[in-house]
């Protein structure tokens, strides 16, 4: 989500909805390049492993702590959960 103020994304409220059958074309899409999307999410969970663990090591270092071993193991592939896409009303997108 680049450049998006997840706060306000969060807050986001439907103005109106979409034809069942676009919606269902609309996810189809999406599922048919799932593989592509599979790859950054994979990618997602590895660096979010990698910043537990940074956050692991810098409390044991903090409480001074040795001798104690622990790793990250991200769980791949990460659940999904649902799919949503968001599309502007016609008319209101920005250039």
């Amino acid at each position: 989500m680049v450049g998006v103020n997840r706060c306000a994304l969060l807050d986001a409220r439907p103005d109106a909805n979409i034809a069942p059958q676009q919606a269902s074309d609309f996810v189809r899409r999406v599922m048919d390049r799932f593989d592509h999307l599979r790859e950054a999410l994979n990618a997602a969970a590895e660096q979010r492993g990698q910043q537990v663990l940074d956050a692991h090591r810098r409390v044991r270092a903090a409480a001074r702590m040795t001798g104690v071993r622990y790793a990250v193991q991200p769980q791949l592939p990460p659940d999904v959960l649902g799919i949503y896409v968001l599309l502007p009303i016609p008319g209101t997108a920005k250039p």
